[in-house]
Order: structure tokens, then sequence, then C-alpha cells
């Protein structure tokens, strides 16, 4: 059986991946500071959008203001998505109390929420949506250690396939063969995004690491962003 399919809205990337991330997956983009991991998760987002299909963008980070307006810069406009009810975004600031439990705070209130997981499903729920983006996920694991990172990174991703909903979420860090990363082996695909220095020159690689019941490409493509977006040179050797 054909593995029904959705535009990550990157050039390049679809072609990777023979026409995009396979639907109602947990796709995990992970890459250092610069890489672009923000913008994939916006451009994602847009794209979405342009095809009628309601999102909600849950933002752990710096203020959803400022991504409006990096998205802006793009030609994408989620204040007019979120009019349209096309976009829900939830803007939190996560702390951790005394006792270590780490609560979502609503940037604009300052009021605590029940949990991150029951504001998403509220969200998705009021537009019926189709999409999460979150961004980043290591925000939602403060002062966790070990097995408690699985467990809150299960709790979240099983709450999220219950909703029937593909999912994009980034991830602040690179993976590499030598440690055990919990969260690259519960989602249902990695992708990475590399910044190298070679010969006095940045190169941007994207590489799929792994994406569960379909055929990619696993070869490093380099990418550039653009005040379009970025791009992936699919069909480009990365030179070395």
């Amino acid at each position: 059986m054909s593995v029904q399919r959705v535009s990550t809205g990157i050039n390049g990337l679809d072609d990777m991946l023979g026409g995009g991330y396979p639907h109602r997956a947990i796709i995990l983009v992970s890459g250092g500071p610069g890489s672009g991991k923000t913008i994939s998760s916006l451009q994602y987002t847009a794209s979405a959008i342009a095809r009628n299909e309601p999102v909600v963008y849950v933002n752990l980070e710096e203020p959803m203001d400022n991504k409006k307006g990096y998205a802006k810069g793009f030609g994408w406009d989620l204040d007019e998505a979120e009019a349209n009810g096309l976009l829900v975004s939830l803007d939190f600031v996560l702390s951790s109390t005394v006792d270590g439990i780490v609560e979502p705070k609503n940037r604009n209130t300052g009021e605590s929420e029940f949990s991150l997981e029951s504001e998403i499903i509220s969200a998705v729920k009021e537009i019926n949506a189709q999409h999460v983006v979150l961004d980043p996920l290591n925000s939602a694991m403060i002062n966790a250690r070990g097995n408690e990172i699985r467990y809150l990174v299960h709790k979240l991703f099983e709450t999220i396939r219950n909703l029937d909903c593909t999912a994009l979420i980034t991830y602040e860090g690179i993976f590499d063969g030598s440690n055990f990363y919990s969260e690259m082996f519960l989602s249902d695909g990695v992708l990475a995004l590399v910044k190298d220095l070679r010969d006095f020159e940045i190169i941007k690689t994207a590489r799929i690491y792994k994406m569960r019941g379909i055929n990619f490409d696993d070869q490093p493509r380099r990418y550039t962003i653009s005040n379009k977006g970025m791009v992936v040179f699919n069909k480009e050797p990365v030179l070395v």
C-alpha cells in the first residue's frame, strides 16, 4: 500500500522523501544554532495553511510575535491565518516549581495552564487541526534526566498520536552515533540540519536519519535559506 504524504513545504526535501513526510507521523528536526530549525517549522506551517489544513503551533522559546515577524519576512502571514481559523498559536514559557514540576505559563497573561498536553488537545479540537508544530522540544524537558526524559517525550508523543495529527517537532542539538537519544527512537522520522565549516566556507547539509514506512534519500544534501525560505538541493552531492 502507498503511504499518504504531507508536503514539507520545502523544495527539494519533498523529493528526498518521495513526496513528503508520512501522514500522521511525528517528525523530529534537529540542529544547532542558526541551522534553520525554526524556519523549517514556520515553512511547514505556512505550507499546510496554504492547503487550508489547520495547524496548532506550540511555541516554547522566544516570543511568538518574534516568529510571526520572521514568517512575514518570508511572505507567510500567520496573523491572517489565525484570523481565518487556520492557526492556533500557543505561546508558553515553561518554568519549574520548587518540587521540580514543569508547568506551562501563558506568555501574555502569565497564568499557569493545567498541562502542555491538555492545552494541545484543546487547541487541536478548537480548529480541527491536522498538524501540530512544536518548537523546541528541549524546553519541555527542563530539569528532566535519564528515564524521566523518555517518559515526558513518550507522554507528549502519545498525546499527539491520539489526535491523529501529523507533527513536526524541533530539537536543539545534533545527534551522533555515540549517544542514546530517546527522542530519536520515539519519533517516526528524524531530519538533521547541520552547519559545517569547510575551507573557510559554511556548508549547510540536510540528512534524513530515518523515516518509518517509506523509502527516502539518506544521503546528506546541501540546503540554503533565502528570502523565500529553505531550499534543499536534492540532486547535488555534498562536496567534501
